[in-house]
C-alpha cells in the first residue's frame, strides 16, 4: 500500500481493510465457529494472509462454538513464529473456553505444516487436553487458502 506515494490513496486501502476486518468479524460473532466454514476462512484470510511476518491468533471458543474471544498470540519473522503453549492454556482458562482453534500464516505462500507446527500443536492439543478443552484445529492461511496442521499431525501418526 505505501508504494504508491499517495498518502490519499494508501489511507483509502487501509480502511478498505478495516472494513473488511469488522464486517467477517460480524460474521464470526453470529453462528458458531466451525473449522471448515467459510466465514471462518474469510475472518483469517482477511487478518493474516497478507501479513509478511508470521502472527499467531488464537480464538477461544465456548461448548457451543461461540466465538468468546480472538486475540493475536504472537508475532514473528517471515518464516517462524513460535506460541506459547502454557500461555494459551491458562488464557482459555481465564475465558472459560471449552475450545481452542490456532491460526497461523505462512508469508511464504507455503500451506505445508513445518516441524515445529506438528510439534507445537501436539504439545498444544496434550496440554489442553488435560485441562478438558479440546484443540479443534490449528490452521495454517496463505494467500491460497487454510490447511490443516492438525491433519497433517493425524497422518503422520497413522
Amino acid at each position: 500500500m505505501r508504494t504508491t506515494g499517495d498518502p490519499r490513496l494508501v489511507a483509502l486501502l487501509q480502511a478498505v481493510r478495516q472494513i473488511l476486518r469488522d464486517v467477517t468479524r460480524a460474521d464470526l460473532d453470529r453462528r458458531p465457529v466451525l473449522p471448515n466454514s467459510r466465514v471462518l476462512r474469510d475472518y483469517l484470510m482477511v487478518h493474516l494472509a497478507d501479513e509478511a511476518v508470521e502472527h499467531v491468533r488464537i480464538l477461544y471458543l465456548n461448548a457451543y462454538d461461540r466465538l468468546i474471544a480472538d486475540e493475536l498470540h504472537a508475532s514473528g519473522t517471515p518464516s517462524g513464529t513460535p506460541f506459547c503453549v502454557r500461555t494459551i492454556a491458562a488464557r482459555a482458562l481465564e475465558v472459560g473456553a471449552m475450545n481452542v482453534i490456532v491460526a497461523h500464516n505462512h508469508p511464504s505462500g507455503l500451506r505445508e505444516s513445518s516441524r515445529a507446527d506438528i510439534a507445537q500443536t501436539i504439545a498444544l492439543e496434550a496440554a489442553l487436553d488435560a485441562l478438558g478443552i479440546t484443540l479443534i484445529d490449528h490452521l495454517i492461511v496463505t494467500r491460497s487458502g487454510l490447511a490443516s496442521v492438525r491433519a497433517a499431525t493425524r497422518a503422520l501418526a497413522a
